[in-house]
């Protein structure tokens, strides 16, 4: 059961800071949990009950079985029409839900990009650069608000100058998973784990991450604005604070995670 799974999580770790609210122990879990006003039992609901039980007001979308998605009708179309969101009894799509709690807005322009791109195209075996950047980011995105020199080690993925020579400025830092995949892999770290990193404007408030990102995002996602990839690769677990191994700098000298700087 998705609850028994959700009950193992390490609390303690960083990335889960923003979300426990709708994890177990979390305020909003003790009022819907194990029995909400609904009769909502705890041991036997389904991923799409227990999330709409945990859901904000704010949350656009409502959830529902997998079933209920017709034959035929793409996933991110089904969603635009109906404001349903089918969902299997896993954990990746019960931290798909938490992504839309948390970011209301950027997912919204996911799904409404997403559903004009195959308006257009259809759906093909390939999806272009629009689409693909969007499911880079929805699945394993991390939005990263830093210093101008901590983007740059970031970008020429200088690992020794990101994660040893400027690390005291991690703790200017403010770091948001967006991915829900990526939620998933935390859920049971490892070194290598990596992310789709993009950056967040200078100025933007922690608070106003989901507002600023999905302006950010929505003029970014058209034909004349993209390019090229907007993100780089980060290994996540280099991140101070999220791995108590790396306060040795040896960490950072396995060079299958941290591979040497492109020239």
């Amino acid at each position: 059961m998705i609850v028994d799974v959700l009950s193992t999580l390490d609390l303690a770790r960083p990335w889960w800071d923003p979300l426990k609210n709708w994890l177990p122990g979390g305020e909003r879990w003790q009022q819907a949990l194990p029995m909400s006003a609904c009769g909502l039992d705890a041991s036997a609901t389904t991923v799409a009950d227990l999330l709409n039980a945990l859901a904000p007001a704010a949350c656009p979308v409502r959830f529902v079985p997998q079933s209920a998605l017709p034959a035929g009708v793409a996933y991110e179309q089904f969603i635009g029409q109906t404001g349903l969101c089918p969902t299997r009894d896993n954990e990746h799509d019960f931290f798909n839900g938490l992504c839309w709690f948390r970011f209301p807005e950027v997912k919204s322009v996911f799904n409404r990009i997403q559903s004009q791109q195959i308006a257009r195209q259809g759906v093909g075996q390939r999806r272009g650069i629009i689409r693909d950047t969007i499911t880079l980011l929805d699945e394993g995105g991390l939005f990263l608000l830093a210093p101008p020199p901590l983007w740059e080690a970031i970008a020429e993925r200088d690992w020794q100058r990101a994660f040893v020579h400027e690390r005291t400025l991690w703790a200017q830092a403010h770091v948001a998973p967006i991915g829900h995949a990526l939620l998933e892999k935390c859920a049971r770290p490892y070194k290598a784990l990596t992310a789709n990193v993009i950056r967040v404007p200078e100025g933007t408030g922690a608070d106003e991450v989901d507002h600023v990102m999905a302006q950010v995002l929505a003029d970014m996602l058209s034909p004349g604005q993209l390019q090229a990839k907007p993100h780089c690769p980060l290994p996540v677990m280099g991140i101070p604070g999220w791995d108590p191994a790396n306060e040795d700098p040896v960490f950072y000298e396995d060079a299958r995670v941290f591979s040497p700087p492109r020239r």
